[in-house]
């Protein structure tokens, strides 16, 4: 009986829970304890909640959103206050929940114990659609976590440079014991690009839940992947594929705005797959986190964004573009509007200058008021704009940021608190956020260097 109680036990914390950072690398296991061992239950596991939540911390240090300097004051969590004003946290503290490290690490190792545990169940009945399926939910949830964390604790993807750059520590088992290392930066690429590819060739093209990933949500992070990793030949095709698929661009033109928030996911054509920034950090709130007014100002009157994405409330100027419809954490997930985005940058950087305007004068027919001319363009900054209005607050600046200053972009983060500036110079060490102390004394794994 008792050993029955500690196997539901430990199944609700697989289920429902993010395990730990440190209990993942490093607490021993017991091999008395029995894990799910049926179909539904590697099913049931990938359905945990948690999987479709994101890592937020590059959203905090985003500085397209700033906090009035009462509500930086009354942030409780000092990890929080760290990471906003741009500075190095240890990361000692939780704030509300588990920050993105836990978070990702934890989902890692779900989606292990589905792997491994589907290919052991596959052994002895078979291999069926539905067991791929979930085999390829697991793959598709490793690569995307990885590609998260990779984003915010390691430097930008350089390929000259990814073999002797420090990457993360690869758990591709669900073994307790398994000693943890820091893989390069080349090999952690190499693993999401296979499992992502693993997970394309399992998944179906449709799935009736659009929050259980199909084909197309690997497509729409392999051309996400390919594009931090500067090979645009790739990224656009993958990006093509989506534009070709089942999902399609939303029509701003028909969209409600007299709603307090005009978006939502079940009725968003363009939403390739559901993710969410965790609400870990108070920082991102959309409900106290102001937007920046040069960034505001840019989308000019004919701009359907203009309106549909903020406003303003009490001389504040407030972001409602939320696609999670303002319920929690905002959306993050990739739409087929970023892969228009992909597609025409990918195509301006391999001099398909035709392709490039034609894919973005498209996309803009669907963002901008009939009655203003679409422009007529080939520069690749007016695209990489375009992608930073379109792609607002879903924890993707950040990365960009980190991909377009190895490309000599010289972009610095900067923000004023109490009129004391804080500045995160463009290449800055900082930009690779420090590993959580208590994961560095327990695995003894390299802290990102200062």
């Amino acid at each position: 009986m008792k050993n029955t109680i500690i196997l539901i036990f430990i199944f609700i914390l697989l289920l429902l829970g993010p395990i730990g950072c440190t209990s993942f690398l490093d607490v021993k296991s017991d091999s008395k304890l029995a894990v799910p061992t049926s179909l539904e239950d590697y099913r049931a596991l990938m359905n945990s909640i948690n999987n479709s939540l994101a890592v937020p911390e590059g959203e905090v240090m985003s500085v397209d959103h700033y906090l009035p300097d009462d509500e930086y004051d009354a942030l409780f969590c000092q990890t929080d206050r760290d990471l906003y004003r741009l500075e190095d946290s240890p990361m000692i503290q939780e704030c509300d929940g588990s920050g993105g490290w836990a978070l990702a690490y934890g989902n890692i190792y779900r989606a292990n114990v589905a792997i491994h545990g589907v290919e052991a169940f596959e052994k002895e009945n078979g291999i069926s659609a539905r067991s791929a399926d979930v085999k390829g939910q697991g793959y598709f949830n490793r690569a995307i976590n990885l590609y998260e964390l990779a984003q915010v604790w390691c430097a930008g993807f350089d390929p000259q440079q990814a073999e002797s750059t420090l990457g993360l520590p690869l758990k591709v088992t669900d073994d307790f014991n398994e000693k943890t290392v820091r893989a390069s930066l080349k090999a952690t690429f190499d693993l999401i690009v296979e499992d992502l590819q693993k997970a394309e060739a399992l998944l179906p093209d449709q799935q009736s839940n659009i929050y259980w990933a199909s084909k197309v949500a690997a497509w729409a992070y392999l051309a996400r992947v390919s594009l931090y990793m500067q090979n645009y030949e790739k990224a656009r095709v993958y990006a093509e594929k989506c534009i070709q698929s089942n999902f399609k661009l939303l029509d701003y033109h028909h969209v409600d705005g007299g709603k307090k928030f005009p978006f939502n996911v079940n009725d968003n054509s363009e939403i390739i797959y559901p993710r969410f920034l965790t609400t870990a950090y108070y920082s991102i709130s959309i409900d106290v986190s102001h937007m920046d007014s040069v960034l505001y100002q840019s989308y000019g009157e004919g701009d359907l964004r203009r309106s549909l994405f903020f406003n303003k409330k009490d001389g504040a100027l407030l972001f409602r573009g939320d696609y999670g419809g303002g319920g929690g954490g905002t959306f993050c997930g990739p739409t087929v509007a970023e892969m228009y985005l992909i597609k025409a940058e990918c195509a301006a950087r391999t001099g398909k200058l035709n392709e490039a305007s034609s894919t973005l004068q498209e996309f803009l027919s669907y963002r901008l008021d009939k009655t203003i001319p679409v422009p007529e363009t080939t520069v690749l900054d007016q695209v990489l704009w375009e992608r930073r209005k379109e792609l607002l607050w879903r924890g993707i600046r950040f990365g960009d940021v980190k991909r377009l200053n190895r490309l000599g972009a010289g972009i610095a983060l900067k923000r004023t608190i109490r009129g004391k500036e804080y500045l995160l110079p463009p290449n800055d060490s900082r930009a690779n956020i420090l590993i959580p102390q208590k994961v560095i004394e327990q695995s003894g794994i390299t802290q990102n260097p200062r």
